[in-house]
Parts: C-alpha cells; structure tokens; sequence
C-alpha cells in the first residue's frame, strides 16, 4: 500500500507495507515515463504506511497515522522540520487544492486540515458529512471530491466541497 503520486514528470511510490500486512516502510522509489526501471530516491524520516500523498509546487507531501511529511523532489530531501497537525486517523487522504494541501478524514475522522506552505501552517476546514478513510481525493473543474472507501455511512456517492462545505453528490 505505497503512496502513489506523480510530481515534476516522475512516479512516486513511497513507504508501505511489505507483502501480507508486513512492517512499515521508509522507501522511496521513483520512474519517469520513458524509463523502464525504478530508482531509488532518499528514504522517509520513517516507515510510515496506510496513508496517500499528493504533490504542490514541487514537494510530495505525504500523510498518515505516523505523521506527515514533505519531500522536496528538486532537493532529493525531506523537511526535518515539517509543522505537524495534530492527530491524523489512520487511512487519510490528501489533495492540493486551491494552494494548499488538504489532509481529509481518516478512520475515526471527519476533520480536515488545510496546509499553507507559504505560511508554513495548518487551519481547520471543513468537516466531512461521514467518516472516509482509505478512498481517493481528486479535483477536478475546481472541485475536490472525496471518493470510496470506508465510511461510516451506508451511501456511497461522491463527496463534492463547493467553497464551505462538504455535501454528498448522488
């Protein structure tokens, strides 16, 4: 379960687990389009798993129970100093959206919690309808949705922010 996330023309799986729910991984490896074997980038400040990631202005940022990170792809480095947000359910998502990084949900978790990285802070967003953990965040035509996984609701339609606040989308 690596995070995947494209960033500056390259592919990015980091951490993970090892097969059958193994221990957590710190590795980073990366693959552009026209290449055919994966390299190795800079390691995570630890293994992390369980978690998605999503790239802005050239950092990966990565989230998850064990924390968030970011990654610098022009520098090949991880900020040591990343400000953190507070508690992160287990199974998060993360979107940029609007220039900022979003982390939204996870187990147990409707929060949302906006990164500024000019600011170099976090804000509360808005809260989802349901628990999501395990699911996809995209935007598209300026609108992050929150899509699948598990929840703690029966619906399964698409979660739609439109400028305040979550609503589910039939």
């Amino acid at each position: 379960d690596p995070f995947v996330v494209s960033c500056n023309g390259r592919i990015y799986a980091i951490g993970g687990a090892a097969h059958n729910g193994g221990p957590k991984l710190d590795s980073v490896e990366s693959i552009g389009l026209s290449e055919t074997t994966w390299r190795m980038e800079t390691s995570l400040p630890e293994p992390t798993r369980q978690g998605h990631a999503c790239a802005l202005d050239g950092v990966i940022y990565c989230a998850s129970i064990d924390g968030m990170y970011a990654y610098d792809v022009s520098e090949d480095r991880w900020d040591d100093d990343f400000p953190q947000p507070g508690p992160i359910g287990q199974g998060p998502l993360a979107a940029a959206y609007e220039g900022e990084v979003w982390v939204i949900g996870g187990f147990g978790d409707q929060g949302t919690r906006c990164y500024d990285p000019e600011a170099r802070s976090w804000r509360k967003g808005p809260d989802l309808p349901t628990e999501q953990a395990w699911a996809s965040a995209v935007v598209m035509d300026g609108e992050l949705m929150v899509i699948g996984g598990a929840h703690g609701s029966p619906q399964h339609d698409a979660i739609v922010f439109d400028d305040r606040t979550y609503a589910l989308r039939h």
